[in-house]
């Protein structure tokens, strides 16, 4: 446990400076939001939504730049130094991918006030049980679905290609690495896809068809009964069950490769 809580320190130290880059580009895209002053309150809403999407999407490939720096430090034996006995390879790979999950959360949860607060812009006022789902499990299962394992793929790429590195040009397994995932990727997708609501799904936002109708109207039926139904069918939980597995077995692996490189 001392060996972790020292990993995770050094982690700190080595990423803080992205860490809080990160989080305080937030006042930047706060102050964008600001700027967004069109005269109609759908199109600002959508407008302002738009930007904090983009957001997400910046800040996803900045917390993979972050996590994927792998560096020379533990071949140099400076951990082993500080911790007097060697750290295990899934112990490096536990405490880097923690620092930067909470980093991830931290940056999504604030993104989450921030989507609360274009909509209390234009009007719409939220439930306090609307208010939690939005700013705590929404991030949790977008982060779940797409950042965490995509953190974990990048971590294990980069463990991937500094391990041949040894023995030669370590862009080669990267690249195919590289190439072959998207097929994978696709087989994922059609199976998720077709497990899907196999579990009753995760229902948010059961009370915001209230608050959306009572600020732009009531809309014509047919909308209104699609909308019902998203609604009543919530979430399918299948995708952050597999999702969450597959970033455990890539880090499990990543951590067997550093493990086998550090021996």
């Amino acid at each position: 446990m001392k060996g972790f809580k020292t990993l995770l320190w050094l982690e700190h130290r080595r990423s803080w400076v992205w860490s809080i880059s990160l989080l305080g580009s937030l006042a930047f895209w706060a102050w964008g939001i600001k700027q967004v002053r069109v005269m109609e309150v759908g199109e600002r809403l959508g407008i302002r939504g738009g930007l904090l999407a983009m957001a997400c999407a910046i800040g996803a490939l900045v917390l993979c730049l972050m996590i994927g720096r792998i560096r020379a430090e533990t071949r140099h034996g400076q951990y082993q130094v500080l911790l007097l006995t060697p750290p295990s390879g899934y112990t490096h790979i536990a405490a880097r991918y923690l620092y930067a999950a909470g980093v991830a959360f931290a940056y999504f949860i604030t993104i989450g006030f921030l989507y609360w607060w274009i909509m209390a812009l234009a009007g719409i006022h939220l439930d306090p049980r609307t208010l939690v789902e939005l700013i705590l499990a929404v991030p949790f299962y977008a982060i779940s679905v797409t950042v965490l394992p995509l953190m974990a793929w990048t971590l294990l790429l980069m463990v991937f290609i500094s391990a041949h590195r040894i023995s030669g040009p370590g862009w080669v397994p990267g690249t195919v690495m590289i190439v072959g995932t998207p097929f994978a990727f696709r087989w994922l997708v059609d199976g998720i896809v077709r497990v899907a609501y196999s579990l009753p799904g995760w229902r948010l936002f059961a009370n915001a068809p209230a608050a959306l109708f009572e600020r732009f109207g009531q809309p014509d039926p047919e909308t209104t009964m699609q909308f019902n139904e998203i609604m009543y069918n919530g979430v399918p939980i299948e995708p952050l069950l597999i999702m969450l597995a597959l970033a455990v077995v890539l880090l499990a692996v990543a951590g067997r490769i550093w493990q086998e490189v550090e021996a």
